[in-house]
């Protein structure tokens, strides 16, 4: 907090240029973007500004702001202050606050790099780009690759979103023909204790997709659902699902559906999912929600491991996490031998026992002991006897 009156001064100063900057966004007013633009900033600053203002138009918006937060600062490297020339330059940790009407009941926040200075008793923006010698980043939104369309759909918790470009618009449609039901799916499967309404992001290019998705998926990936950071107890906020943009021309109207449950189950299961636990464990039940109820055969949902049964017998170890994001055919068996875990639970125990699994599981990281304590209290056997049963199961669907 500031501890003497320039440094009130200078917040108070900032926190009235960051009120007039979201009101120019949200009214898209090219002049009064222009205004509060310094002299030192680049062209392409400005014009950035406005490109965003103008993609972000059509886009329903519950919130939109800007706010300092009381982190860490560093200053401002002298050399870029000398270039910029004025009273004061300061590079005030920022946040980006947002929420879409519809899809989020509370806003997310976004960290912004951004560079103020003061010039005439007023402060003005000189850019939202790396400072160097400051480690802060802009996240950037859908808004920032291009125009953006919003599609709203009712699903059982009111309206749900999606949110993408003009040549997405086939995707768009199919997700949209989805979504309904499969809020309702994986409702059936995990219960209505979630907000059962999302927002989607579908994207034109690699680097949306890795923006949107906050590095946790490579480019290869057909969809990906992130959150903000869960803190037990409270609402999860940021929930969203991102489809990269090959995902229209890789994504047939089965696996569409099924990746799109997939997604949903892991926003379904947020509030109760803490990073690190066994991933086996947290795609396995996501992956069997996303099929539950097709009506497809074994072989068809798990070639490979049904290949890899016929070569080398029946799985005698569960999937490593590091499997998961190895690559090529690992991450593939990896994949598909956790959606068969699941799958085995599913059919020798009811879907109950997997949900108090799950539950048991989805705590965190887990010892080997921990995860042997956790059958025990649920399925009964444990991780010897639990992989044997499995890895028959296994060997008879394969066949």
């Amino acid at each position: 907090m500031p501890s003497n009156p320039y440094e009130e001064q200078r917040r108070a100063g900032v926190e009235q240029l960051l009120v007039d900057w979201a009101d120019a966004v949200s009214s898209n007013d090219d002049a009064e973007l222009q205004a509060l633009v310094d002299p030192a900033a680049s062209p392409e600053f400005l014009q950035s500004l406005i490109r965003t203002a103008s993609n972000l138009s059509d886009v329903p918006r519950s919130e939109w702001g800007y706010e300092i937060v009381d982190e860490p600062e560093t200053p401002v490297p002298s050399e870029i202050a000398e270039r910029v020339g004025a009273a004061d330059v300061w590079a005030p940790p920022v946040v980006l606050r947002y929420g879409i009407d519809g899809p989020d009941d509370l806003p997310t926040r976004r960290p912004i790099s951004l560079l103020v200075a003061e010039r005439d008793d007023r402060w003005r923006l000189v850019s939202d780009t790396d400072v160097p010698g400051i480690d802060r980043h802009t996240w950037r939104g859908p808004w920032d690759f291009g125009p953006v369309t919003a599609t709203p759909i009712t699903t059982a918790g009111g309206t749900s979103m999606v949110l993408g470009k003009q040549e997405q618009n086939l995707l768009t449609s199919r997700l949209a023909t989805e979504l309904p039901a499969a809020v309702e799916a994986v409702a059936d499967f995990v219960g209505d204790d979630w907000p059962r309404k999302t927002l989607i992001v579908t994207t034109s290019s690699t680097d949306e997709f890795l923006a949107s998705a906050g590095g946790v998926a490579g480019p290869d990936v057909a969809a990906v659902s992130v959150s903000d950071v869960v803190v037990p107890g409270n609402p999860v906020t940021g929930q969203r699902v991102v489809f990269s943009p090959s995902a229209a021309e890789r994504l047939t109207e089965f696996t569409t559906r099924s990746v799109l449950r997939h997604e949903l189950t892991h926003i379904a299961a947020r509030a109760n999912t803490i990073d690190g636990s066994p991933t086996w464990m947290l795609e396995g039940f996501a992956d069997y929600s996303g099929y539950r109820g097709s009506g497809v055969d074994f072989a068809t949902l798990a070639p490979t491991l049904s290949r890899a049964v016929g070569v080398g017998g029946p799985p005698t170890v569960l999937p490593a996490d590091s499997d998961f994001s190895a690559g090529g055919l690992r991450s593939t068996l990896a994949y598909e031998s956790a959606w068969s875990l699941a799958a085995f639970v599913a059919e020798r125990y009811g879907e109950p026992v997997l949900r108090d699994l799950y539950a048991q599981l989805a705590t965190g990281p887990q010892t080997d002991t921990e995860i042997n304590a956790g059958l025990e209290a649920t399925v009964g056997p444990g991780t010897d006897t639990f992989i044997a049963d499995w890895g028959a199961w296994v060997a008879h669907n394969a066949s």
